[in-house]
């Protein structure tokens, strides 16, 4: 469903209603496996999405402070000792010797704001990259969760393609007795092998599977493979507990209050200001211009020949008030003007498209996750179906009636329809923290400073 553009502009002039946010503690996939919590810290400060973002903020950090150094006084000073001996050709020498040293100061005056709106333009870029910081964080935390989950479905293959293969394994050494004992030919032999060596290359590519989707996952965080044992990674992802009701919740704050407050909301916003800034800094361009400096300086000099010796202090103070002004710049004031515009009508626009598409995306993902909770009970449902016929083949078993190939059916039968399961789990709870993240009150967030939320 595609809310129209109206109905946006009412849900952003809702925004200073703001509520608190549902109760989502307890619904994330890192609450259910312990294993990815720490990842997610560890993201933080080592993944490589996160020191790009961090090397960002330094770098429009180092702006700032530049942009801020115009505000100041420009203090300066200097301190020279000469000794100098010279002699005309026939003639007396002379030596001349002294102390010189200079101090000045200097400060604009009045520059009609345009220095000060530079410098607010300045914090403006360094509060930008603390917020796409926020969003690079926001959206890998996204991410880790996927990868881990599809990890664990990884090795939910390997074990369910080693069982296979070790079924196969016992099914090649039956015919093998029954081939010695002359109860099967050779081709049947040959086809159990090939059968065995088929299920062998099948695990060994799901193996490899999963080892490389170990190391993407340990990239992605920027850990070492070690920090990632395969005991961390389970065999089973419990039943989430997340209601309709709740879902509902989220979706409703999020359209009617809750865009205003995402990272990449906040950052057109800062977009705009910057462009109304950089109007107002053109537009005083042609003004005059207030600057105010003062200086002292002191020599201390003396000359000596054969016939005398001079020595004498020259102290020098000096006070300046002066101003510029730019009469005409061949119309580069209109264009710096024309320039601000049309960027910030760019930014409105790319802030209304992205509130329109946003509120379309989270009110997919809120159908999705319906889709996602009706497959999900579909699975369970076979899951536990299956799983009450392999205690009756259990039972089976002890009473006799069952023989452990028949066990071993049933067992794979089960692994099988686990496997879907868990990736049914898996989607579901994938859906629920992409729902979650997109809204703005993914609970991972709390793992970096403050500093970039704020």
């Amino acid at each position: 469903m595609r809310l129209p553009v109206a109905l946006s502009l009412v849900l952003v002039a809702a925004a200073s209603l703001r509520a608190e946010a549902p109760p989502i503690q307890g619904t994330l996939p890192e609450d259910y496996l312990p294993g990815l919590k720490p990842l997610l810290k560890e993201a933080v400060e080592r993944s490589p999405n996160t020191i790009n973002a961090s090397l960002a903020v330094a770098q429009a950090e180092a702006n700032r402070y530049q942009s801020d150094s115009i505000l100041y006084p420009q203090v300066g000073a200097s301190v020279n000792y000469a000794d100098t001996r010279e002699q005309a050709k026939g003639g007396l020498p002379s030596n001349n010797k002294g102390l010189y040293y200079s101090a000045s100061i200097s400060q604009p005056v009045f520059q009609w704001g345009a220095y000060k709106d530079q410098s607010k333009i300045a914090h403006l870029g360094e509060k930008i990259s603390e917020r796409n910081f926020a969003e690079a964080y926001r959206t890998l935390a996204t991410l880790i969760r996927e990868q881990y989950m599809g990890l664990i479905s990884k090795k939910i293959a390997v074990r369910n393609e080693r069982f296979r293969q070790k079924i196969d394994a016992e099914s090649l050494l039956a015919q093998k007795a029954r081939f010695e004992s002359g109860a099967s030919s050779q081709s049947e032999l040959t086809n159990y092998q090939m059968a065995l060596d088929e299920q062998t290359l099948a695990g060994d590519r799901v193996q490899e599977d999963y080892d490389y989707g170990k190391r993407l996952l340990t990239r992605l965080v920027g850990i070492d493979m070690d920090k990632l044992p395969d005991d961390s990674v389970p065999l089973e992802i419990p039943h989430p507990e997340i209601t309709a009701t709740l879902a509902d919740a989220v979706l409703a704050g999020f359209v009617g209050e809750g865009i205003e407050s995402t990272f990449q909301n906040e950052v057109y916003r800062m977009y705009l200001k910057e462009q109304d800034l950089n109007y107002s800094i053109a537009k005083v361009r042609l003004l005059p211009k207030v600057a105010l400096s003062a200086s002292y300086s002191y020599q201390n000099y003396t000359a000596a020949s054969a016939t005398y010796v001079n020595q004498y202090g020259l102290q020098e103070e000096a006070v300046n008030l002066g101003a510029t002004w730019t009469i005409f710049d061949g119309l580069a004031t209109r264009g710096a003007k024309l320039s601000a515009l049309a960027s910030r009508r760019q930014y409105e626009v790319a802030r209304q498209t992205y509130v329109d598409q946003t509120v379309d995306t989270i009110t997919y993902l809120r159908h999705q996750l319906g889709y996602s909770q009706r497959a999900l009970a579909f699975a369970e449902m076979h899951d536990a179906l299956l799983e009450v016929l392999v205690k009756q083949l259990n039972d089976d078993k002890a009473r006799g009636y069952a023989s452990d190939a028949s066990i071993d059916a049933g067992i794979l039968n089960y692994y099988a329809t686990r496997y879907l399961m868990v990736n049914a789990r898996s989607d579901y709870l994938g859906r629920w923290s992409e729902f979650i993240s997109l809204a703005g009150i993914d609970p991972a967030i709390s793992n970096i400073s403050p500093r970039y939320v704020r």
